[in-house]
Formats: C-alpha cells, sequence, structure tokens
C-alpha cells in the first residue's frame, strides 16, 4: 500500500508539472510579441502609378500620379490644400499664376514654364491630364506655394506640409515597435529607435486603452503601447515660405474721383466746363473703354482723346480711364451685348483685352484704369479676380493706378471676391448708390444714410482703409405711383440735383428731413399720380461724408460729373473731405 501511494503521488505531481508547463508555454505564447514584418506594399497597398498622399500626419483620400519621374496632384486638390491661387484655363489647357511682377503660364507636353514669357526649364510636364482632370506637379506647385514634399517607396508615399504647423507628438522611450494594430500579436509595420519622434493621430481611430495609433516622420502608420511612449507634446514645424506682397500705388493724398460720362468722341469736348471752377477735385476718370465681343478685330472700343488729358493735367488732375462691359443700344461706337464670362475666362482673350488697354494707357498718358464690370455672373466671379491678378501686374510695370468698382457688399454678390481684390488692385472703390434702382418694386432711397454706413463698415473688414474709395451719388430718383387696372404702376427717372430742386420749386413742394434716411424727402400729387424723392443735397451728403471722414478711408468718389450742384464742392476741403 504505501509503495503505491507513493506512484500515486509522484504520478500527480508529474501531471502538475506538465500542466503547469503547458501553462507557463501558453502565457509565454500570449504575451510574446509578434516578431514578424509585413511588407509596406502589403500593410498600404497602393495601384502601380500612383502613391498615397500624407497632409501632415492624415492620409489624403485621394492619391498621386507618378509620371514619368514627376509627381501630380489633382487641380482641386492643390487648390484645396496647397495654393487656392492657381488658374486654370479649361478650353485652352493653361494653367496660369501670378505674382506682383510676373504673369506666370504652363502648359502640358511642355516641361517649362514661362514667366513674363521667358522660358524656364522643369524636370518635368508642370501639368497634365488624365481622363479630362487637370493634374499639377508638385516640382511646379512648390515654386510658388508655402508646401514642402517628401517622396518615399514602399509604399509609395508623398509627405505633403503646408504652411507651419504645431503637431501633437510622442518620443518613444526605448527600441520598439509599430504594428498593424493595437496587439503585441499583430505585425511589424516598422521599428523604432528610442528617441524616436512619432505623430499622435486622432484619438477617434483608438481601438485599445493600451495603444496609441501613430504616425512616422516618414509616414508609416500604426499603433505603439502607451507605455513605451512619452506623454503627448506640441512640437512646432515653421516655414521659411515667404507670402508674396503685392505692392500698392497709393496717393500721397486723398482720392477725390469724379466720373465723366463719355459716350461718344463730342462728349470729350464738355470736360472744362465741369472742372473749370472746381478745386477740389483730384482725379477726373472718363467713360472712355468699352470690352468689345469675343474675337473682335480689337478686343475694346476707345474714345479716349489726347487734347482730354492735357487738359485735364492742366487742371492738376490725374486721368483714370474707365473700362466697362456695358451695353448702351444706339450708343455711337458701341459694341453689342458682351459676353463677360467668355472674355474673362479664355486666356488668350483676357491677354488681348489687357495688353490694348495697357497700350491705350501709355498711348495717351494715362495715370491709371478704373474698371467698371457690372452684372457679372456668378460663374465668371473666378475668372474676373484672376483678370485682376494678371492686369495688375501689367499696370504695376508701368506705373499705372488701377482701381475697381463694386456694388456695396453683400453675400449675393460675394464672389466678386473683394478681398482678393483688394490683395492686388490699388483702389477698391464701392458705389453706395443704387439702393433703389429703375427696376426696384418698391420706391425708396438711392442712397440712404443706413445704406452707405453698412457698405463702410462691411467693405473695411475686407480691404485696408487706405485702399478703400467710397462713392456717392449726386442724383435723386423721381418716383411716379399711378393707378392702373386696379395696380399701381411705378416709374422713376433719375435727377441732376438743380433739375429736382427746379421740380420741387416748380410743384410748390417744401420737403421734410427724415431722420431715418438722413435725407429730405418730398411727396406730391401731379396729374392724378404720385410723386416721391428722396433728395441728394448738400445736407444729406454732409451726413455720408462725415462718416466718411471718420473712417479715414483712401478718398471719395461721386457718379457724375455735371449732375452736381455747385455748393456740393464745398463739402471737400483740402484732402478728401477736409477737416
Amino acid at each position: 500500500m504505501k509503495k503505491k501511494t507513493g506512484v500515486t503521488i509522484v504520478g500527480v505531481f508529474v501531471a502538475l508539472l506538465l500542466i503547469a508547463a503547458v501553462l507557463c508555454v501558453a502565457l509565454v505564447k500570449k504575451y510574446t510579441p509578434n516578431k514578424e514584418y509585413v511588407a509596406g506594399e502589403e500593410h498600404a497597398p497602393v495601384a502601380e502609378g500612383e502613391a498615397h498622399v500624407i497632409f501632415w500626419q492624415e492620409k489624403y483620400e485621394k492619391n498621386a500620379l507618378l509620371l514619368n519621374g514627376g509627381i501630380y496632384l489633382d487641380l482641386e486638390t492643390v487648390l484645396s490644400y496647397i495654393n487656392e491661387d492657381f488658374y486654370y484655363d479649361e478650353e485652352e489647357l493653361v494653367l496660369s499664376y501670378t505674382t506682383p511682377t510676373e504673369i506666370i503660364r504652363a502648359y502640358p507636353m511642355e516641361p517649362v514654364y514661362y514667366s513674363n514669357k521667358t522660358k524656364n526649364a522643369l524636370s518635368n510636364d508642370p501639368v497634365i491630364t488624365k481622363g479630362g482632370v487637370p493634374y499639377v506637379s508638385l516640382e511646379f506647385a512648390e515654386l510658388f506655394s508655402d508646401v514642402s514634399y517628401t517622396f518615399l517607396e514602399n509604399p509609395a508615399r508623398v509627405l505633403l506640409r503646408t504652411g507651419a504647423k504645431d503637431v501633437l507628438s510622442l518620443k518613444a522611450k526605448k527600441d520598439t515597435a509599430v504594428r498593424e494594430a493595437a496587439d503585441i500579436k499583430s505585425r511589424i509595420v516598422t521599428d523604432l529607435k528610442k528617441d524616436a519622434v512619432v505623430w499622435y493621430v486622432d484619438a477617434g481611430t483608438e481601438t485599445s486603452t493600451k495603444f496609441v495609433k501613430v504616425m512616422t516622420e516618414d509616414g508609416q502608420f500604426g499603433f505603439v503601447r502607451k507605455k513605451e511612449l512619452s506623454e503627448t507634446y506640441h512640437a512646432s514645424y515653421a516655414s521659411d515660405y515667404t507670402e508674396p506682397v503685392y505692392p500698392h500705388i497709393l496717393s500721397d493724398k486723398e482720392v477725390v474721383l469724379g466720373w465723366h460720362q463719355v459716350t461718344n468722341a463730342t462728349a470729350n469736348g464738355g470736360l472744362e466746363n465741369l472742372i473749370r471752377n472746381n478745386s477740389k477735385l483730384t482725379v477726373v476718370s472718363p467713360t472712355w473703354f468699352r470690352v468689345n465681343v469675343p474675337e473682335a478685330e480689337n478686343p475694346i472700343l476707345s474714345l479716349a482723346d489726347a487734347s482730354y488729358v492735357e487738359k485735364a493735367k492742366s487742371y492738376g488732375l490725374e486721368v483714370w480711364g474707365l473700362v466697362d462691359n456695358f451695353d448702351i443700344a444706339g450708343a455711337e461706337g458701341f459694341s453689342p451685348t458682351v459676353n463677360s464670362l467668355a472674355v474673362l475666362s479664355s486666356t488668350k482673350e483676357r491677354e488681348e483685352l489687357m495688353n490694348a488697354l495697357v497700350a491705350e494707357a501709355i498711348r495717351y498718358d494715362l495715370d491709371g484704369l478704373n474698371i467698371d464690370f457690372e452684372m457679372l455672373s456668378l460663374e465668371t466671379g473666378p475668372h474676373f479676380i484672376q483678370f485682376l491678378r494678371e492686369l495688375s501686374v501689367k499696370c504695376r510695370a508701368n506705373g499705372l493706378v488701377l482701381s475697381v468698382d463694386n456694388y456695396v457688399p453683400s453675400a449675393h454678390a460675394a464672389y466678386y471676391d473683394w478681398k482678393s481684390q483688394g490683395e492686388v488692385v490699388d483702389y477698391v472703390v464701392i458705389m453706395a448708390y443704387d439702393e433703389h434702382y429703375a427696376g426696384s418694386e418698391t420706391a425708396g432711397s438711392v442712397a440712404s444714410y443706413g445704406y452707405l454706413t453698412a457698405a463702410v463698415d462691411n467693405i473695411l473688414t475686407m480691404v485696408p482703409k487706405e485702399q478703400v474709395i467710397m462713392a456717392v451719388p449726386f442724383y435723386t430718383r423721381l418716383w411716379t405711383e399711378t393707378k392702373e387696372n386696379g395696380g399701381t404702376k411705378l416709374t422713376s427717372e433719375a435727377l441732376a440735383m438743380v433739375t429736382a430742386e427746379a421740380e420741387l420749386s416748380r410743384n410748390k413742394v417744401t420737403p421734410v428731413w427724415d431722420e431715418t434716411t438722413r435725407q429730405y424727402y418730398a411727396e406730391y400729387e401731379k396729374d392724378g399720380a404720385t410723386c416721391k424723392m428722396w433728395l441728394e443735397e448738400t445736407q444729406s451728403l454732409q451726413e455720408k461724408l462725415s462718416y466718411i471722414r471718420k473712417a479715414d478711408l483712401g478718398g471719395v468718389a461721386a457718379w457724375r460729373l455735371g449732375f452736381e450742384s455747385e455748393e456740393v464742392w464745398e463739402l471737400f476741403g483740402t484732402g478728401v473731405l477736409g477737416e
């Protein structure tokens, strides 16, 4: 019996040892990290001829194209993430970019770009198309953008850094591994040496409280155990890129601009009558240039006159020739309806238009150009801004002041992009009138006090005050309401100041001051109709000019010369408004 008991005890002991060994092996196996490596292509597969795109520590949804040694991103990505000022002509396949002194063009199938028509060599084509989609080479984009990039293989990937940034980072406490998943049994993506820096990836991607998702500095994504990493900290990455700054040609005194409506060559002779007794004006802007129809032999129609310029300058005035896109039916020498989109969206048409305008300005010794493109469509907006960028380069090179007329800032006209205008042109002119216009459904003021003050306040959020010229009206609108077929028919006509005063005098009407609009208001019956006027005269203008004075703007303008009463100019002092 004793011998049998001893055997039993030994057996049990051996069994326990075996169980312990098995458990030990199991535990060792369970807690021993996997040492198998995953191939780069397997971990982050990418199609042949493509590469992953990584912006800082985020993998982008689209891939780059690899072609003939070049790296290409689609134009939409370039505009959204690298440089919004590149411009592509889809019809003529031209990629354009402007600096303060250069107009840069690049074309497919040509490893060069042209700066003011000077050829510059590149390693690869700057722009290509694939499936109708334009792509821009990073080599070309990097020349003009705040971006740097690194290309790495296995898997193919492009690391992009744009601008300066603080990145949430961690350091490895010891040699460790970056794994495919948040599990020590997951395969190794890459090794991580002690003190190596990794970038923290959005916490929303964490699948374990024991692991952190990171990106290595060479763009590999994976998981590292938290205990093997430092606490997170902010690492700052600077940019040595210098943003181009567009210089501006600004007057050393406040601008007082008067528009002179010139509809035919004969009208040029009326200048002296308008300026003879006016010592306050500093700039006259005749409506001389009109955009011609696309593909016309001459890009513009011109009424410019050398003797006009000589006369204006003899009175100490600068001359800024106005350029418009209007269609005035029946007027002498004017074009039929102009398709502004067709003109401005064509690189060829834009170039011809700009060259013609600058040539006329030089020929007639003008001091500047005043662009008055109205009723542009939403689709035309980006092409208009590109036109201004390019024209600003040509004007700057020739010492010409470039100003642009605009409606008052509002959401529905935001595509006029006043901020971008202010960056490239010299003066942004806001036409603070036509609050109620000929086609309005209700009668009202042409330019109430609140309409102007809101325009001033809004534009100053986008354009520096010294570049803003606020335009006021020298006219009043006479509204006539007539009962017709059970309803009311509304018509109106624009009246010069003296004409409006004469109309009230003839009808023995005394206007009353309206504090809301800060204008005199008149209402009277005539020939069975109700007539209404919100008068523009010295008191209403004084209210507006006082606000402009307080805002310390670059100047004031008025539409138009010849509509004003003589005493109006007394409101203007030695500067734009006087003190």
